[in-house]
């Protein structure tokens, strides 16, 4: 019985035609692709960190490869709007033990046949500051290089997802999708 219900929940979503978004969003952007992020004059770091995470991002759930300007299907060409990280957790002296960075970015889309899409993604994380001194962990309210870079990671990847089901919602109602 219970194989009964697996086969016939695994027909129904092939037979109606399901696709991952992230599957839809490749047959937009094709087999290879170019990115780049503009950098930032008041925050280069963190420009760059966005960067090596996007690509990272795109490498690991599209599969697609990252080629030269002149050899792509598609050219990503990512902003960033604005970058905020703010206080969400206090300790009881008034210290902030946890953060939570806020990352807008805008993609703009350029694609084979030349159509040109912009669109906003944003992503954040939450992270706690804490230190640790002699086996002793104690909250700080300043916020370490690494913490504030391992945040503006997650939070880009969490814009390029972002991005992407956006792509893939836009590529369905245009009907670019390969059905």
């Amino acid at each position: 019985m219970r194989l009964f219900a697996v086969l016939l929940l695994a027909f129904l979503i092939v037979g109606c035609g399901y696709k991952p978004s992230s599957v839809v969003a490749r047959d937009i952007l094709g087999s290879s692709v170019w990115i780049d992020v503009i950098i930032s004059k008041t925050d280069p770091e963190s420009s760059v960190v966005i960067k090596d995470g996007i690509k990272s991002a795109m490498l690991r759930r599209l599969n697609t490869d990252l080629v030269e300007k002149e050899k792509a299907d598609s050219i990503i060409i990512a902003s960033i709007k604005s970058l905020t990280f703010t206080a969400i957790s206090y300790d009881r002296f008034g210290y902030a033990t946890a953060y939570k960075a806020n990352l807008v970015m805008e993609y703009r889309l350029r694609q084979k046949d030349g159509a040109i899409k912009s669109i906003l993604a944003n992503g954040d994380y939450d992270f706690r500051v804490t230190n640790q001194l002699n086996d002793r962990r104690f909250t700080d309210s300043v916020i370490s290089d690494s913490e504030r870079f391992d945040a503006i990671t997650n939070a880009s990847l969490q814009s390029f997802d972002e991005f992407i089901s956006k792509l893939a919602m836009q590529g369905l109602f245009d009907g670019q999708s390969n059905f």
